[in-house]
């Protein structure tokens, strides 16, 4: 079946009511970006919403009530935490850390003692995402006893730069679960504990894993790796992403052969790969790649412009050829042909 288009305001306002759940779904999603006058006519319409009788719909409903912030849905996403639905349900625990975030916070780390597997997952992810402090929390699920709830939370301690959660991390290299011992490789290479690399560099030759190991291994530049590595950064029918990823730790390991595959790929026809090139390229302060990058620049389109203005932005202070090249792109927002 054909999705309906996405409606005016105006009318989902008047979709809420629909017959069809399609449409009254269709109508909770567009309810989240209200004109700036009409919020509270959005809120009530989504209240409304959040009782309906399919799931589906439910699960919209609460999605917008949290990207509005609408404090006043509070106690109806609280009781959504036993939604039928299991969409619904996780969609609420998200929408609770948007709408209330410090109100809703006990509620939500409570979950993490909840018998649904989905009900801890989403409460690890509502917790990173309302900050570091709540490390301690989310590191307690690293013993528990679904492996994608043991997964999800490396990686949420490791983006939140956990570092007090190393040892208990470094334990789960002997999980039974392989993706649990993947994710616990890859989180320890974040955090700057290289206890993970073997783990690490026997992904590379996995293709779903590939990217995050080379980066991994890049973060810890991990000289052992150099081999494999190389080989990957090279090999011409592997993507050129996952290449750039193995390129970016050539660098970071003082090859100069990174270097010269990141140029490459800045010159890519792939936007996607042009993109994370130029990406590397600020990333990596590579200068030297400064008129590979100007050339990529003129034959841009327009949207990709801020990925350059942010690689010139971090080369800039080394280079006086990066810095009157970032003036005039702000100037002119493109370069002349």
């Amino acid at each position: 079946m054909i999705p309906p288009l996405t409606p005016t305001f105006d009318a989902a306002v008047r979709d809420v009511r629909a017959q069809q759940p399609r449409f009254r779904s269709a109508a909770a999603s567009r309810l989240a970006d209200p004109p700036a006058d009409r919020r509270a006519e959005a809120v009530e319409g989504l209240l409304s919403l959040s009782e309906d009788q399919v799931g589906a719909v439910r699960e919209a409903a609460y999605e917008s009530l949290g990207a509005l912030g609408a404090g006043k849905a509070l106690s109806r996403l609280l009781e959504a935490f036993d939604d039928e639905h299991m969409g619904a349900r996780q969609a609420a625990v998200l929408a609770v850390g948007r709408v209330a975030p410090e109100a809703g916070v006990e509620a939500i780390a409570a979950l993490l003692d909840d018998s649904r597997p989905e009900m801890r997952f989403s409460a690890i992810w509502t917790l990173s995402y309302l900050g570091a402090e709540h490390a301690d929390r989310i590191a307690k699920a690293l013993d528990d006893r679904d492996a994608e709830v043991r997964t999800l939370a490396m990686q949420c301690l490791g983006e939140l730069g956990a570092t007090a959660s190393v040892d208990a991390i470094a334990r789960a290299l002997d999980d039974p679960s392989d993706s649990v011992r993947f994710a616990a490789a890859a989180s320890l290479a974040t955090l700057g504990d290289a206890r993970g690399a073997a783990t690490l560099r026997a992904s590379l030759s996995q293709p779903d894993r590939a990217f995050v190991a080379a980066v991994g291994l890049g973060d810890l530049a991990d000289q052992d790796s150099l081999p494999a590595l190389t080989r990957l950064a090279k090999h011409r029918w592997r993507s050129p992403i996952l290449r750039a990823a193995a390129a970016r730790a050539l660098v970071r390991l003082g090859d100069p052969a990174g270097a010269e595959v990141i140029r490459k790929i800045v010159r890519s026809w792939r936007i996607e790969a042009r993109q994370y090139g130029v990406e590397l390229v600020g990333e990596l302060g590579l200068a030297s790649l400064l008129p590979d990058l100007t050339r990529a620049l003129r034959k841009s389109r327009k949207v990709e412009q801020p990925v350059y203005e942010t690689a010139l932005e971090q080369l800039a202070p080394k280079s006086a050829e990066a810095t009157a090249l970032l003036a005039s792109l702000r100037q002119t927002d493109h370069l002349p042909q």
